[in-house]
């Protein structure tokens, strides 16, 4: 594009010079599209139809400028520029070739400060400073060595792993990362990235403390969660369990179970999910401990009552040898 831009600016520059230089003048040649090879160590204005010259734009006239600067391919290619109402075009080709190369047009800012590339864009209003328009899929890259990193619009279902009306954003070559990267580096939450929508703002943050933070639901088939601590420490020997007694005591005080926050607690800080997953597990254990409990003293409770029934049964027999000598 420097290429195409440089020579537009050697062409300007020339224009003006010949202008003012006795002997050039604009030829009406509307009709025809001369060959390379027409044009020979020379600098000429023309008057065109667009369609003769095969230029894109738009309206049926144009002015063109050829820049032969030798009379060979020694010299290196002759140059085209087609001034339309639809934009600058450019085109090249050696002094022998059988026709002249395509078209390719110019870049050039508005009077706004906007960019536009792509034919036949039907929004004339859009307020983007630079637009990439194409009536199909739409690419925009950018590629070094390693690779390509796209940006597209999907007008296929299938088309760059999309459906129709998707942006895609896709990275190929040496590496399939996609980086966000925060320049940020004080560890203060005072950066993020986010992800927002007209009804709740700004709905999912990633900031720059390593904090994640999520105004709606996670709906998922797995989710993995790193613990510092778990509740095994329950069964170890040293571990003192509470009676039931006590809990039923802080149950009617506090009206939660021991070392399970509050409701208050929750709704003010929240939770987090493998600290309260430790804590329940630790309920749970704790209950296994208490049903154990419970059930040596019902193996106990029932020993004793068949000791006890044995006890009855032998004191009835006696009961019963003692009346029968009796009579």
């Amino acid at each position: 594009m420097k290429q195409t831009l440089l020579i537009a600016g050697v062409a300007f520059s020339s224009l003006v010079y010949g202008q003012n230089a006795p002997g050039l003048t604009i030829h009406d040649t509307r009709s025809t599209n001369d060959l390379p090879s027409a044009y020979n160590h020379e600098l000429k204005a023309e008057f065109k139809f667009r369609d003769v010259v095969g230029v894109p734009g738009t309206g049926n006239y144009s002015g063109m400028l050829t820049i032969a600067p030798w009379f060979d391919n020694s010299g290196n290619k002759r140059h085209q520029l087609n001034f339309n109402d639809g934009g600058i075009f450019y085109r090249n080709a050696l002094s022998t070739d059988p026709q002249w190369g395509s078209w390719s047009q110019l870049l050039l800012q508005s009077n706004e400060g906007r960019v536009k590339i792509g034919i036949n864009d039907p929004d004339t209003t859009s307020p983007a400073s630079l637009r990439i328009y194409n009536n199909e899929n739409t690419l925009f890259e950018v590629a070094n060595s390693e690779g390509r990193f796209q940006i597209a619009k999907v007008s296929c279902n299938g088309c760059y792993g999309g459906i129709t009306g998707d942006t895609v954003l896709r990275n190929i070559g040496n590496s399939h990362n996609i980086i966000i990267a925060q320049p940020n580096d004080n560890n203060d939450g005072g950066s993020f990235i986010g992800i927002q929508d007209a009804t709740r703002g700004i709905w999912i943050k990633f900031l720059n403390n390593g904090i994640a933070k999520f105004d709606g639901k996670i709906h998922a088939k797995e989710v993995e969660v790193k613990a510092n601590v778990w509740a095994d420490y329950v069964f170890k020997k040293d571990y003192q369990l509470k009676s039931l007694e006590e809990v039923e005591k802080h149950i009617s005080e506090k009206g939660h179970l021991p070392n399970i926050p509050s409701a208050d607690e929750v709704l003010k800080n929240g939770i987090n999910v493998a600290e309260m997953n430790a804590k329940l597990l630790e309920k749970i254990e704790e209950l296994t401990l208490y049903s154990i409990q419970q059930n040596k003293q019902l193996q106990e409770d029932s020993k004793t009552l068949k000791d006890q029934s044995e006890k009855i049964e032998r004191l009835e027999q006696q009961i019963q040898k003692l009346l029968t000598v009796k009579n």
